[in-house]
């Protein structure tokens, strides 16, 4: 008896909704009481924290939804309509804001967030006043209604879903974007702060939003087991991507980057490193600058350039694995916006791009110099952090990776 009941698709059924339901509220309340998620006061709230209040009012609403559910599989009665679609358009936004609030510094308030939640809410009332109006049409574990309003209410409801979650999806990726753009232009490593998870994480959040689109669909046990499984994987992958994975957009560096303003050229102080006695000796990285250009630099501007230069030439600044553009500017005494406007405009680099040249050219002379050096002691003393951002940088620049150029250029001679 016990074993025909464990092997019955209805058990199963419960099994899988006690869980979708159990395991949100869990991580969500894990991620709420965990020690390090402190709030920023440029920023707001913690990521983390954001996700353990969307994780805890998930499992909330679940609960709802299964008492609502079992109650159709067992008695045939239908319940309210189309609440599992304003389930969705609730959560669909949320897991946005989460990961808006990943890839970029800023405090979420109501006003922001109750436009996107009006949706869910009108589907979610909509459906109150339509639930008298039900007609049920039961067969092979399948309740629809069949009452035409409700039928059409409910496939407008399904594509506003499909349309919210393919705007949402793009708005993620561009954020994303936007996120390497702002590290490139602040920061020499990114290989710890890039959150690269994110490459796995959006795929996966768009497909867990149109499984439970599906499942909105068919309204059948199957579906329910997938939407159910495909839920409690995505809790727990971004569960503990959460406890793990570093959040440099709340450092006070990170946060105030769009703060600064910027500092025309002739508002520059004078920088205190000696410069290059030749205008146009620049570093052997980069070539010259057209000469016309050169005549329509501000002085202070082609200072800014040539001792910024220096910098990398002589002092070999580059070298510090965790230099920022906050470092150089402060060694130039300057404003970091300026500095990378300056790197942007003359060398036509981003800072990341512009170190990384230095760091490559560093390493081409150590192998040549120190052919038995070892490649991780080359990338150490080139300015790399990690063995794996130095041969994905060197083979990006000299399309070859480093043990394969020491072949071709050192080993022969």
């Amino acid at each position: 008896m016990m074993n025909d009941s464990i092997s019955s698709p209805i058990f199963w059924m419960y099994f899988s909704y006690v869980l979708s339901f159990i395991i949100p509220l869990f991580c969500g309340l894990t991620l709420l009481t965990v020690k390090g998620a402190v709030p920023s006061e440029q920023a707001g709230m913690h990521p983390r924290r954001l996700l353990g209040i969307i994780f805890t009012f998930s499992g909330l609403i679940f609960i709802p939804n299964m008492i609502q559910d079992i109650h159709k599989y067992i008695t045939g009665e239908l319940g309210l309509p189309i609440f599992d679609i304003a389930i969705n358009l609730f959560l669909v936004p949320l897991y946005f804001f989460y990961f808006r609030k990943l890839t970029k510094p800023e405090k979420l308030t109501s006003r922001r967030i109750w436009p996107h939640l009006m949706p869910g809410i009108s589907v979610l009332i909509t459906s109150f006043f339509l639930s008298p109006l039900q007609e049920k049409v039961a067969g092979n574990g399948v309740f629809l209604n069949a009452n035409l309003p409700l039928i059409i209410f409910r496939c407008a409801s399904l594509i506003l879903q499909a349309i919210m979650i393919t705007i949402y999806t793009f708005r993620i990726l561009h954020l994303k974007r936007e996120h390497m753009q702002r590290l490139e232009e602040n920061y020499s490593s990114v290989e710890d702060i890039d959150l690269h998870w994110l490459n796995q994480a959006i795929p996966l959040a768009a497909f867990f939003a149109f499984v439970a689109l599906f499942a909105s669909c068919f309204q059948a046990i199957w579906s329910d087991y997938l939407f159910h499984i495909s839920s409690i994987l995505f809790t727990f992958y971004l569960f503990i991507h959460a406890l793990n994975e570093p959040y440099i957009c709340y450092t006070e560096q990170h946060a105030e980057i769009h703060e600064e303003e910027i500092i025309s050229p002739n508002s520059c102080p004078e920088p205190p490193v000696t410069a290059p006695t030749s205008e146009t000796e620049l570093s052997p990285v980069f070539p010259a600058l057209p000469e016309k250009y050169l005549k329509n630099l501000g002085i202070k501007r082609e200072k800014m350039k040539d001792e910024l230069v220096h910098l990398f030439d002589e002092k070999e600044i580059y070298t510090n694995g965790n230099l920022t553009i906050a470092d150089v500017a402060a060694l130039l005494g300057t404003n970091r916006t300026y500095v990378s406007n300056v790197i942007n405009n003359e060398f036509g680099f981003s800072f990341y791009q512009f170190v990384n040249k230095y760091r490559i050219q560093k390493a081409t002379i150590l192998l040549i110099q120190h052919p038995d050096m070892q490649i991780q002691e080359v990338a150490s003393l080139s300015g790399f952090n990690s063995l794996s951002s130095f041969i994905s940088s060197f083979k990006l620049n000299e399309g070859i990776t480093p043990k394969q150029w020491k072949q071709r250029y050192v080993d022969i001679l």
